[in-house]
């Protein structure tokens, strides 16, 4: 195994840190509750309602993993300023910036669900959910965010 040379021991030293506290971060940030309503959510207007999913169209979301992978290098090379492993920093910044942003960004997949409510409006929303199909009814429940629920076909049929 190859060990650092003895010039750049601080800079492997230092990566190797900041390597182990992003996955270490990673690893709690993982262990968080769910199904707990987001801090966004306080003293919001939250509604909800019944819907028949009529529309499901697949979209992507956009990524900043590129953004982050430039700057990484301009970082990187500007660590190392005016040294020889200055090319090595900058590919070494622009990859694990890049990697990082990718990873924390998940799943870039959604669906576009146009949704007939059960009082005849029309709405569209997008979603990070798979499970959503042509037919399906649904409560939906809308404050910081967009949330789906299948329920019991009864609660989409027409009242009126």
């Amino acid at each position: 195994m190859k060990t650092c040379r003895p010039s750049l021991q601080k800079t492997c030293i230092t990566y190797l840190n900041l390597l182990l506290l992003i996955a270490a971060s990673t690893l709690l940030s993982a262990c968080t509750s769910t199904g707990e309503i987001p801090n966004s959510e306080r003293n919001q207007f939250v509604t909800m309602f019944y819907a028949t999913v009529a529309d499901v169209s697949p979209i992507k979301f956009e990524s900043h993993a590129e953004e982050a992978a430039a700057m990484g290098a301009v970082e990187g090379a500007l660590w190392n300023f005016g040294e020889d492993e200055m090319l090595f920093s900058a590919l070494f910044g622009a990859v694990f910036s890049g990697m990082a942003v990718s990873i924390m960004e998940g799943d870039l997949n959604g669906l576009e669900v146009g949704l007939q409510a059960v009082d005849g409006d029309y709405v569209i929303v997008t979603t990070e959910q798979d499970d959503i199909s042509v037919g399906d009814c649904v409560s939906v429940r809308v404050g910081g965010e967009v949330q789906l629920f299948h329920v019991h076909p009864d609660y989409c049929t027409s009242v009126y």
